[in-house]
């Protein structure tokens, strides 16, 4: 087990199983983690067989909509539906453009869809490759994505939306917020939890490693 200890002035000790399987402790100094981990270890044990399941899922293509697809190398990146294979060109920043651009079609016309349905009105759109979260709301109305998007099923997409346009009316995550949300995504709270494995995955897969500046 990778075990990362943080001593941190916290009132109370935090457990993490983070998406590589690192164990993440943050206590404060004189805190006794070997007894947090004894008193969590069926916990532990748990969160770790599940990420070495989803990195055997992780590792089996480049996923897309909630597919995996093969990948095959040439000069200029291009998802072929029908074969279930995506071109990766020599370098990353061209694949990760051509993924913004598929990604950006199908986000405007969800956006559109529910912004009317929601009443609100968006400010700008941008999709961005970043590593922290699949998108936010800023208080200029401006909505950010990630490009990594593109890996999730189209109805996990659908909830990030929702969740985005939902913080036009509510830039917190009150009950009224949501209460706004349930009404056009009712399955919320399943979302919710599928995006953190999505997450996991997107963090473990090879091929999200060399577009963001690792190896495949």
């Amino acid at each position: 087990m990778k075990l990362r200890v943080r001593r941190r002035p916290v009132k109370y000790a935090r457990l993490e199983v983070m998406p590589d399987g690192t164990v993440l402790v943050t206590a404060p100094e004189g805190f006794d983690v070997d007894g947090l981990l004894e008193r969590h270890r069926g916990w532990l044990e748990g969160k770790l067989a599940e990420i070495g399941g989803l990195r055997e899922v992780a590792e089996s293509g480049f996923p897309i909509n909630g597919e995996f697809y093969r990948v095959i190398h040439g000069r200029r990146p291009k998802v072929h539906e029908r074969f279930k294979t995506i071109v990766f060109s020599p370098t990353p920043d061209d694949v990760i453009i051509y993924l913004k651009k598929i990604l950006r079609e199908e986000l405007l016309a969800l956006l559109n869809s529910y912004a009317e349905r929601m009443g609100v009105e968006p400010g700008k759109i941008y999709i961005r490759h970043q590593k922290s979260k699949w998108g936010s709301c800023s208080a200029r109305g401006n909505l950010n994505f990630n490009v990594r998007l593109i890996s999730l099923p189209r109805t996990l997409r659908e909830y990030v939306v929702v969740h985005e346009l939902a913080h036009l009316r509510h830039l917190n995550h009150s009950k009224a917020f949501w209460k706004l949300v349930g009404e056009f995504y009712p399955d919320y709270k399943h979302a919710r939890k599928e995006l953190k494995k999505w997450w996991t995955i997107v963090e473990l897969n090879p091929y999200w490693n060399w577009l963001e500046g690792g190896k495949v």
